[in-house]
């Protein structure tokens, strides 16, 4: 087992017009193991090699090969749901042209570093409330329908309709997410008619029939419980099923105040079905269970931008999901990156800590820290992804 990198890696790609020129950087995988060393011929066979495999460079060295930012584009499509949204509520009018080109930019944007798009959206606020728990939801649902062979076409679709599920309503669920504990009763109507809302504008605007259904249709409960019409089981199709389980599950992964649990029990994380009983109680009477354990499974013991606190004190976030390290029968990390010192005071860049190895400089992970976030100071979130700084 190759050591772990001690620099940030960061997603690039390799395109045909690299074929016959020699390697501008470092080429590795997600565990940070050499693939194709800065300076080697890339010939045609090595490219065929190295074409469909997700690859990383140094981020030191990412001025060396054009490289996509996604974290930007995220935010950027943050930025664009929340306005789309706004003038829908002033004049009416939305367009869905402009709604499926954002869905593409989240697809492609997934598709190009998955775990930075994810970990990014955990825990930072690129835009309102609203529109980063819709962005979060849609790359959860992304998983969700490749992982059940959807087309490009189907999974952009799902992706848009996570996007929209709040359509015409999301000032509302800004002002929802302000809340600790039980909601006023003044917001109960609204809340109850906002699926039906949103299906109409979608239907009315042309959207595909799979979208406005699986939206109209993502407060519905597999027992019967749900709204606006208490379907259940099978009459409940199954991308409105998946936008039911990424929809609770973005909730759980983001802060909200006084909406539970707001954090995960480290004796509950010794296996899958363990942690996801802890994360979803009663709710799981309301999911599709095949869906949950195939998201978590997807998703692992620590999702992408899971804090934890370490046994040195300090608090780290989790890049990437782990792959093939096991420590005590677990799927644990290899490497976090610190953020935080032992005294709680940012690091100017974060700073590697290996995990349940061998040796004086080793960490173990003591805690999951997600009821922490609210308290955390801010940070420069895309340089753990090895992406530019997003601080004006």
């Amino acid at each position: 087992m190759s050591e772990p990198t001690t620099f940030v890696l960061r997603a690039v790609m390799l395109s045909p017009m690299h074929i016959g020129i020699v390697a501008p950087c470092d080429f590795f995988d997600g565990n940070g193991n050499l693939l194709l060393c800065e300076g080697a011929l890339i010939s045609e066979n090595i490219h065929k090699k190295l074409y469909n495999r997700r690859l990383f460079c140094n981020a030191q060295q990412a001025t060396a090969i054009l490289t996509d930012d996604p974290l930007h584009a995220l935010a950027v499509v943050s930025k664009k749901l929340s306005v789309a949204d706004a003038e829908l509520s002033v004049n009416g009018s939305f367009d869905v042209e402009a709604c499926e080109g954002l869905a593409k930019s989240v697809y492609s944007n997934w598709q190009f570093d998955p775990d930075a798009c994810i970990g990014f959206m955990r825990v930072a606020s690129p835009g309102t409330p609203s529109a980063c728990q819709a962005i979060l939801a849609a790359l959860f649902v992304a998983e969700l329908g490749v992982a059940h062979a959807f087309t490009r076409h189907e999974v952009i679709d799902l992706i848009g309709s996570a996007l929209t599920m709040n359509l015409g309503s999301m000032a509302l669920h800004d002002k929802m997410a302000e809340f600790a504990g039980i909601l006023p009763r003044s917001f109960q109507p609204l809340v109850m008619k906002h699926p039906n809302q949103a299906a109409e504008i979608l239907l009315d605007i042309g959207a595909p029939e799979t979208w406005s259904r699986a939206v109209l249709q993502h407060h519905e409960n597999l027992n019967g419980s749900g709204y606006p019409n208490g379907l259940s089981r099978s009459n409940i199709i199954l991308e409105a099923r998946m936008l039911r389980l990424v929809d609770i599950f973005a909730a759980r992964q983001r802060v909200r105040r006084g909406r539970g649990p707001l954090h995960w029990s480290m004796s509950r994380a010794r296996n899958l079905p363990g942690l996801t009983e802890h994360i979803f109680r009663a709710d799981l009477d309301l999911l599709d269970t095949s869906l949950v354990r195939l998201l978590m499974g997807r998703l692992g013991l620590f999702p992408p931008g899971s804090i934890v606190r370490l046994s040195n004190g300090e608090m780290a976030i989790v890049s990437r999901r782990a792959r093939d390290f096991v420590h005590a029968g677990t799927r644990t990390p290899r490497e976090v990156w610190s953020f935080l010192d032992v005294n709680g005071k940012p690091h100017p860049a974060p700073c590697v800590r290996r995990i349940n190895r061998v040796g004086l400089r080793d960490f173990r992970i003591l805690a999951y820290a997600q009821d922490d976030l609210p308290h955390l100071p801010p940070y420069d979130w895309p340089i753990v992804w090895g992406y530019e700084s997003q601080v004006q």
